[in-house]
């Protein structure tokens, strides 16, 4: 409720319109077949429990639609469009947090929020954004690929340690 105009617009701008500009930008260039993605988070865009984060998350939710408007604009030419989800990640903004916040949030993966027991790594998404330049995955286009070890399967109402087991 407290979130200032001039912090939604750098929210949008930095996101959801800077992800417009370029993909119209890109696409003039690109021959057919290339791979275009972005960069989203999840609980940012379908959740709303992060009050501080309002502006990013709607902004990452509106990246998610375009994905799909984008990924049916340029699916004649080959171009596939996805974005990429990933959890909490080592040597990402969870770095930027209070070290309490970072200390939290790491056990509580480990605990068994994220079934794999541990956060991603830069090299976890990295080997998603290669699987998705595959020859392979030219059939995928317009999705939300979440690459979180099973944090989004979590159900927050129940305890982890019922779910997990």
């Amino acid at each position: 409720m407290d979130i200032t105009l001039e912090q939604w617009d750098a929210a949008f701008d930095s996101q959801a319109k800077a992800f417009l500009v370029a993909v119209r930008e890109v696409a003039a260039l690109m021959g057919d077949g290339g791979r275009i993605f972005a960069m989203t988070y999840a609980p940012g865009s379908r959740t709303g429990g992060l009050q501080p984060w309002v502006g990013m998350g709607s902004a990452k939710a509106a990246v998610e639609s375009l994905v799909r408007y984008f990924a049916v604009a340029l699916a004649k030419r080959g171009i596939t469009v996805n974005a990429i989800s990933p959890g909490w990640t080592e040597d990402s903004v969870l770095n930027t947090l209070p070290t309490q916040a970072q200390d939290l949030i790491r056990n509580w993966h480990v605990r068994g929020w994220t079934p794999m027991g541990r956060l991603g790594t830069p090299e976890d998404i990295g080997n998603v954004v290669t699987l998705l330049c595959s020859a392979q995955a030219a059939w995928i286009t317009g999705q939300v690929i979440y690459a979180d070890g099973g944090a989004s399967l979590m159900n927050a109402e129940v305890p982890t340690e019922i779910q997990v087991g």
